[in-house]
């Protein structure tokens, strides 16, 4: 079973999302509002991927959530992190590119990203 950990504030997108991931009999998608909750879930259910959608406004800013991240990658390191970043807040973007390098993420993706391709990017973005 492929369990993916959906750590969003925009709920009709993950609805979306968990919708077009369910097509895949043989994978599992948990939906949390709660950041704190979502790392703790994703270590203890072994998640293989959890996507953190960083807010445009409020307390999950690109700090939060990369703490956040950096708090899963050590609890967790097999487990797949993409962020999902809005493409124009430059500290966030420079945020993300930043926790490529030094491999806090695996990956990011920008908010305006089809959900085709968010789900191409949860079912095949495993680590290497």
């Amino acid at each position: 079973m492929w369990t993916i950990i959906l750590a969003m504030e925009r709920i009709p997108i993950a609805q979306v999302l968990e919708a077009k991931l369910l097509d895949f009999s043989d994978v599992q998608v948990i939906s949390v509002a709660d950041y704190v909750k979502a790392a703790s879930i994703a270590c203890s259910r072994k998640a293989q991927m959890v996507l953190f959608e960083i807010a445009e406004w409020g307390e999950y800013d690109a700090d939060y959530c990369l703490f956040q991240c950096a708090r899963l990658r050590s609890e967790a390191p097999d487990c797949g992190i993409i962020l999902l970043c809005p493409e124009t807040d430059e500290s966030s973007v420079a945020a993300a590119v930043h926790a490529r390098l030094d491999g806090i993420i695996d990956d990011f993706v920008f908010y305006d990203a089809s959900t085709d391709f968010l789900v191409s990017k949860l079912l095949l973005g495993r680590r290497a």
